[in-house]
């Protein structure tokens, strides 16, 4: 058992590698010291279930909730922001439905070069799998975005 170093892997991918926030800024809101972070940063403790909900809200990245929800029966959805402005949600919904139809025209354009190309392996229903996950959420997305339209 790994102890979380997969998901302490994603964070430090995102605060590290990325920097969509600062470690000192992620400590400070995760009210924590910065070397209390760095020790969930490389795995050394696992962050708490309470720490992973902060961190979702401070990064609010598909990744973290994806690694979570992985091999369950629950797909991540981003949220609409909250608008009066009916126009807006019209857009968003459009965009969304767009999404929808480029994740799965990606996935259709994978399909036909694979099948062009010799058929299936490893490497490529990895791919095929990454591709399904990100029109899975694209969709969900779409869903809740109608509902709460």
């Amino acid at each position: 058992m790994n102890r979380g170093e997969d998901f302490a892997h994603i964070v430090y991918t995102l605060l590290v590698v990325e920097k969509q926030k600062s470690v000192e800024e992620a400590a400070s809101v995760l009210g924590m010291s910065y070397a209390s972070l760095h020790s969930r940063l490389i795995g050394r403790v696992p962050f708490s279930a309470d720490e992973i909900r902060a961190l979702i809200r401070m990064l609010p990245d598909a990744r973290l909730v994806s690694y979570l929800l992985d091999g369950s029966d629950f797909v991540p959805a981003e949220r609409l922001k909250p608008s009066a402005n009916r126009n807006h949600i019209n857009e968003a919904v459009q965009r969304g439905a767009t999404r929808v139809v480029v994740e799965a025209a990606d996935i259709l354009e994978l399909v036909d070069a694979v099948l062009a190309g010799g058929g299936l392996d490893h490497r490529h229903k990895k791919l095929l799998m990454q591709d399904i996950v990100e029109a899975e959420r694209a969709l969900a997305t779409l869903r809740l975005q109608i509902s709460e339209a």
